[in-house]
């Protein structure tokens, strides 16, 4: 998540209230008037204010921090998109939108407080030619431990100027001595659509993960080889977890299955600049096949305006949950050399005419919201109209993409969180990859490998607590304050004796899942992120409800059509 940050100066904020005050100026109306007038005293203000505190409060305050409290404070009031960004989540914002980056290739995250490479490397990267592997952990990067640095911290010391060269070491597990690589930075594209291939009965299947720029150009590759490779019945599109991007790119994959012409989102903010309409300007590469798209609640900003704009055309069929909900557009606009401001200017409008923003804000922090009380009327009115697709199929605009065919997913248990939230298959997968022979093919849950499983836990401590033996502590704690917790000490014992076995218990509960899981993550260390994708199908409900529709055409084209009312 990219994070509020700071801004070096005052001045920098007065500079920016100026700039927009001289935009106010060229209004020319009575209430513009004002409303500059009110601008440019509170700017006077909250100097005077700033001012006082760092000149002659009691202990010496920094004055940047200080300065970064209010920024945060300000920007926070007024929604969760508008922040200003600087450093690695400034880099992350010119990765997004140039598609490249000067680097090695891997995705790193933090577990058990060291930087671990999380995906199989890029291919034909520095780190995937000299042969890191998902799991290793980078224990020094340039002779400087890595342990409890953060993912940022990391990435600066691994990005550089391409040709450049970084020593870095890593621990794998299965191997008594670490590795050490001396890399040469490479430019690095990033790579949207992580699988494309034929699935099934000539049905192809694309997994988009982001809308950075390059994902136009990856995405009409991989239609174009879909269709050599023989896709007739229909696409699969893949958005679940997909967070969005560059409105830009969602329009141009959007061109990909539209008619020349047609009208697929439009923006409109405060000024005359952010209105904007967006056509399909090219001839579609699939224009009749049978397109279904999957989506959930992580789908979000560019996936949502692809999604809304198949659905309000009628071009394609949704499956999933509903959509994250968001319908605003940000601009980002240069503060110095190393910060940015990254402000909300627009709403955007899916081809029916409605606003998906969902309002995810109490009433008691939207009364702390310092809009002028059209606007907000504004803002609940736009969720409350019901639309139409082009067909006249009903539509509502009451936050996110409710999907064509709906599909409930089961909720985390306890023990399923604990064991993601300790990496307990991922560490296990790469353990057992790095200590088992390849093999032609691949390795998968067996049920001794599933027992294994269950003895490593053991032997890594694993930290499970049921909600039963929570309660036990809590029960134990009000006995000792009551007095009464030696009285009753042996019947606690019999009874912390019996919940003690809840882990044999919840293990066994929970075996299809840990099976399941424990698939997917011996696929992906085995055969990469193809792997995983296709380990996945096996128990993808979505995913095997879309193939079921593509290969019934009449249910397919069931769904898009007009409802018929009484």
């Amino acid at each position: 998540m990219i994070k509020k940050n700071k801004l070096s100066q005052l001045l920098i904020a007065t500079l920016a209230c100026i700039a927009f005050a001289g935009w106010l100026s060229r209004e020319g109306s009575p209430l513009a008037i004002d409303y500059l007038g009110q601008v440019q005293q509170n700017i006077v203000y909250f100097g005077k204010v700033y001012k006082e505190v760092t000149n002659k409060y009691i202990d010496v305050v920094d004055p940047h921090k200080l300065m970064n409290i209010g920024i945060d404070a300000m920007l926070a009031a007024v929604d969760d998109y508008t922040i200003v960004i600087e450093g690695e989540e400034n880099t992350q914002l010119q990765i997004l939108t140039t598609g490249r980056y000067g680097g090695l290739g891997m995705v790193i995250g933090v577990r058990d407080h060291w930087p671990t490479i999380m995906e199989p490397p890029y291919d034909d990267t520095p780190a995937a030619r000299a042969g890191c592997r998902e799991g290793d952990r980078i224990v020094l990067v340039d002779g400087v431990s890595t342990e409890e640095m953060s993912v940022d911290e990391v990435a600066n010391l691994m990005r550089g100027e391409i040709g450049t060269a970084v020593n870095i070491k890593i621990a794998r597990d299965g191997l008594d001595k670490a590795l050490e690589f001396k890399l040469v930075r490479a430019e690095i594209i990033v790579k949207d659509v992580v699988f494309a291939d034929i699935v099934a009965d000539s049905i192809g299947y694309i997994k988009l993960s982001r809308f950075s720029k390059n994902a136009i150009r990856e995405m009409r590759q991989s239609v174009l080889s879909l269709k050599n490779k023989g896709m007739t019945a229909g696409l699969i599109i893949d958005l679940r977890n997909n967070p969005g991007g560059l409105l830009e790119s969602a329009v141009g994959i959007a061109d990909i299955f539209l008619p020349k012409g047609d009208f697929i989102v439009s923006t409109k903010g405060r000024t005359p600049d952010t209105v904007q309409r967006y056509y399909s300007e090219n001839e579609p590469l699939l224009p009749k096949q049978p397109l279904i798209l999957l989506v959930n609640e992580n789908s979000a900003s560019a996936s949502e305006i692809m999604a809304g704009a198949m659905q309000d055309l009628d071009r394609g069929v949704i499956i999933g949950q509903t959509t994250y909900g968001k319908g605003l557009v940000q601009s980002i606009i240069d503060i110095d050399h190393n910060a940015q401001l990254k402000l909300t200017t627009a709403k955007y409008y899916l081809p029916s005419g409605r606003l998906i923003q969902r309002e995810r804000r109490s009433k008691k922090e939207k009364e702390k919201v310092l809009l002028l009380s059209s606007e907000t009327e504004a803002r609940t009115a736009d969720s409350l109209k019901v639309f139409s697709t082009a067909i006249g199929r009903e539509v509502h605009g009451r936050g996110g993409i409710s999907p064509d065919v709906a599909l409930t997913i089961d909720s985390l248990n306890n023990f399923q969180k604990s064991l993601l939230r300790q990496s307990m298959m991922f560490t296990y997968a790469v353990n057992f990859t790095n200590t088992h022979i390849k093999t032609d093919s691949f390795y998968s849950a067996t049920p001794e490998i599933v027992d294994d499983f269950k003895i490593f836990l053991t032997e890594r401590q694993f930290n499970y607590e049921s909600e039963s033996q929570k309660e036990f502590k809590e029960l134990k704690s009000a006995l000792e304050k009551e007095g009464n917790l030696q009285r009753l000490q042996s019947q606690l014992a019999n009874l912390e004796s019996e919940l003690n076995q809840s882990f044999d218990v919840e293990f066994g509960k929970n075996r299809t899942f840990i099976e399941e899981q424990l698939d997917l993550e011996l696929a992906t260390k085995q055969g990469g992120s193809s792997a995983k994708v296709k380990a996945s199908f096996k128990n993808d409900m979505e995913f095997k409800t879309a193939l079921h529709l593509l290969q019934n055409p009449p249910q397919f084209t069931a769904i898009l059509q007009p409802e018929n009312k009484i």
